[in-house]
């Protein structure tokens, strides 16, 4: 854990867009507490689990508790936007306002995609010009999904943008030599792997998590370049299913 100077300056990272939330505290690159959902939950005994959508409050106290820090130590409140779960999504973007307002720190809004990326381009120490397919589970046997080169700066860029893809459609465009990861495309592993002969890594390197968050942060919280906090909305790419039944019946006669 950092040494708890009260001079240092701590990141609060969110992550919302996958089926586990999880919150991170974090100091420059080094994490002092990481906490997920299914892990704060276990301290309950009751048989009904705290909703995951009201949870997101209590884990992030959880977390700065066990970190021994405050809002006053924090220098910005980092999240992804998306693409992800819908609900996820909105009570992040929610929550991440609510706390910027009340502590006045600003905001960083990171790509879900991009997460999964970095993190495989650390774990795998790829080389300048690898390129990754990012992939996260849309449901309804479909995926998100955009390509990232790793940059001579060991940074990356998108060199295809994120779009909304039928799975086989996406089994289409991967290619040999080519890196593969997130948690949609290891929810197909199996078929993934024996169409492209690409090997997928560990679903704990594949998924989007705040650790994950805090990290692809650094060099933007460093230059200090934060995000317009009344700007920051969900990327959704399509309807939710709530909204589809809504437009759906203010259609009909």
């Amino acid at each position: 854990m950092p040494d708890n100077d009260p001079d240092n300056k701590f990141l609060l990272s969110l992550s919302t867009s996958e089926k586990v939330a999880s919150v991170c505290v974090s100091c420059r690159e080094e994490v002092a507490i990481s906490v997920e959902f299914e892990q704060w939950s276990k301290q309950f005994s009751s048989s009904e689990p705290p909703a995951k959508s009201t949870s997101l409050i209590p884990i992030i106290q959880e977390a700065m508790d066990q970190s021994g820090t405050d809002e006053t130590q924090l220098e910005a409140i980092a999240l992804t936007n998306g693409p992800g779960r819908f609900t996820g999504l909105r009570v992040g973007v929610v929550t991440a306002r609510m706390l910027c307002y009340a502590w006045h720190v600003p905001v960083l809004v990171v790509n879900s995609l991009e997460v999964v990326a970095e993190k495989l381009r650390r774990e795998r120490e790829l080389s300048v010009g690898s390129k990754i397919w990012s992939i996260t589970d849309a449901q309804r046997r479909q995926v998100f999904a955009a390509q990232f080169e790793v940059t001579e700066d060991n940074g990356l860029v998108q060199c295809e943008p994120q779009t909304l893809f039928e799975r086989n459609a996406i089994l289409e465009l991967i290619q040999s030599g080519e890196h593969v990861t997130g948690s949609g495309a290891v929810s197909f592993r199996e078929s993934l792997e024996s169409a492209t002969g690409i090997e997928l890594p560990d679903a704990a390197v594949a998924n989007c998590d705040a650790a994950g968050v805090a990290q692809l942060s650094q060099d933007r919280l460093a230059r200090r370049d934060f995000d317009d906090l009344l700007k920051i909305e969900p990327i959704y790419f399509r309807p939710s299913a709530a909204e589809e039944v809504r437009m759906a019946k203010e259609a009909s006669p």
